[in-house]
């Protein structure tokens, strides 16, 4: 067996996921067949679909062109980890996260994904405890001024809170996916923020909450990117997606009953993924071509375009 090669390429793990999905979806024995290197962020092959059919696929990874060195090579020492320790899964950072690095952050960080919580999904949420810094900066108004993971929860607090405050949350990247654990954290947030010594700074503790996919071989993989998701963001994605859109046109050349497009990209949390906004805006030529568009993002596989029922040859109904 070959030594594998860290980091792991993350549009294989992009791949094995899709693969997976895919299988389930359509009720059909699926495996991957050939896979290559098209162009830098983008692989293509063969998924073998019901020892029949052929699937050719193109994988395009836009988390490519966001690589730097430090992040990446973070990376490889996590999935080296992971790998040495028997795990098998694709871990989803959050848009920007700090990775752990050396010792103990590493250990703690194995340790906290054997205690991954199961969701009704299929992915996994892995716990780290963060703390939170909450300080009242004056008596008048009601609002709290969110720095890190929950500024997009600020709202939540205006009217609640005597006075005005600022919460550093740069520890917390994910907040769980269970609603009631989110309201809690609320709760407690305003509760500290009545409490006598609010003009101290306090300390809330709170969780951390990354998703975890579990692979079916083929080693560890961190995906992620380390840059955060500000006003450029929309732009540079539409430009990288574009060119890779480009890249993978040589793979829809290559015979196959069907043909699939793979969209890997970063999101902290699935359901704000702006993969499916960008395609929409762009030139339908660039992906005209495929009969199945999925999107890849915080461990869920999401269908973009399907073809009708029986559109495709596996999709038929099966002879009685």
């Amino acid at each position: 067996m070959a030594q594998r090669t860290y980091p792991a390429d993350p549009a294989d793990a992009a791949l094995r996921l899709f693969v997976s999905w895919f299988g389930g979806y359509y009720a059909r024995s699926s495996a991957i067949e050939s896979v290559a290197v098209l162009a830098d962020g983008v692989l293509h092959g063969t998924v073998t679909v019901g020892r029949k059919w052929s699937l050719g696929f193109s994988v395009v990874n836009t988390l490519a062109p966001d690589a730097e060195l430090a992040f990446e090579a973070e990376r490889a020492a996590m999935e080296q980890r992971l790998d040495s320790t028997g795990h098998n899964v694709a871990v989803w950072a959050p848009r920007g996260a700090h990775l752990p690095a050396g010792e103990p952050a590493l250990s703690e960080f194995v340790l906290a994904l054997d205690e991954a919580r199961p969701q009704e999904d299929g992915r996994k949420e892995l716990r780290r405890p963060v703390r939170l810094y909450l300080r009242r900066n004056g008596t008048t108004g009601s609002v709290i001024t969110v720095l890190g993971g929950l500024s997009g929860h600020w709202a939540q607090f205006t009217n609640r809170v005597p006075g005005t405050y600022f919460l550093n949350a740069l520890e917390l990247y994910r907040m769980p996916m269970d609603q009631a654990e989110r309201d809690e954290l609320t709760e407690r947030i305003v509760l500290a923020a009545a409490q006598p010594e609010a003009d101290d700074s306090q300390v809330i503790p709170a969780e951390d909450a990354w998703t975890v996919n579990e692979l079916s071989d083929g080693g560890s993989c961190i995906l992620g990117t380390p840059k955060p998701d500000d006003d450029d963001h929309a732009a540079t994605l539409r430009r990288n997606l574009r060119k890779l859109l480009k890249d993978a046109t040589p793979a829809l050349r290559e015979p196959a009953d069907a043909k699939a497009l793979v969209v890997l990209g970063a999101a902290t949390y699935a359901e704000e993924e702006k993969l499916s906004w960008a395609l929409r805006g762009m030139d339908p030529a660039l992906y005209a071509g495929y009969d199945l568009i999925t999107i890849v993002a915080d461990g869920v596989v999401k269908p973009l375009l399907k073809p009708g029922r029986s559109a495709l040859p596996w999709d038929a109904p099966l002879p009685v």
